[in-house]
């Protein structure tokens, strides 16, 4: 039973670091197509409010990945990588650089949604 809950969670983390990005791409797009704050498009739909939508699907997004992560770090597996210090590295190396990325798009997302 343990086992299915790790590769659950294994692809809870990669589906929500997707979506974050995904969500982060739909916030670009609507920026720049959305003009003046609160205009509306052809549907009746404002764009303010699709804004506001994506910014909080991302922030929860980005909870989950955080969440998911954790208990990721947690799961050994039993599998013994050949050599565990470059392993460690360059998953150290990688969280690193992505977790910059999230934070830039984070804190972009938020300025937007605060102006």
């Amino acid at each position: 039973m343990r086992s299915w809950f790790f590769i659950i969670n294994y692809f809870a983390h990669d589906f929500f670091s997707a979506f974050w990005l995904a969500c982060f791409i739909v916030l670009v797009i609507l920026r720049q197509s959305a003009g003046v704050p609160g205009q509306v498009s052809a549907d009746g739909v404002l764009a303010t409010d699709l804004l506001h939508l994506f910014f909080w699907l991302q922030t929860i997004s980005l909870g989950l990945i955080a969440v998911t992560g954790y208990l990721r770090s947690k799961d050994t597996g039993g599998r013994e990588a050949q050599d565990p210090n470059k392993a460690k590295q360059f998953l150290i190396i990688k969280h690193a650089v992505l977790g910059l990325f999230f934070l830039a798009g984070t804190v972009v997302s938020i300025l937007w949604y605060l102006s």
